[in-house]
């Protein structure tokens, strides 16, 4: 890296080791939730997150929700019972493969 760009780029390593450390996170948890959803509804997750206290279910479209819904009690037992932090609540939301 040339010394011109150094102090631009230089302080950039931390906060990138961060940002890899959550994504990997987030993928982690996403394989685990997919593990847990229905056979059915595995194709249709786009990822699961945490949010504090709270797992964020992330599904490609409305028609999939209500049943991630109606099991989120067994879905959240299920993955604390493998070693997950514990969970307040798993939201499910609706977005798009974009």
């Amino acid at each position: 890296m040339s010394d011109r760009l150094k102090p631009l780029f230089g302080g950039l390593a931390p906060g990138l080791a961060a940002l890899e450390k959550r994504a990997a996170a987030a993928q982690s948890l996403t394989e685990k939730v997919r593990l847990e959803l229905a056979e059915a509804l595995r194709p249709h997750l786009v990822s699961a997150a945490r949010r504090g206290d709270d797992v964020v279910v992330i599904m490609d479209s409305a028609a999939w929700t209500p049943r991630v819904r109606y099991g989120a009690q067994a879905i959240k037992q299920r993955l604390e019972s493998g070693g997950e932090a514990p969970i307040d609540k798993l939201q499910v939301k609706v977005r798009g493969r974009g």
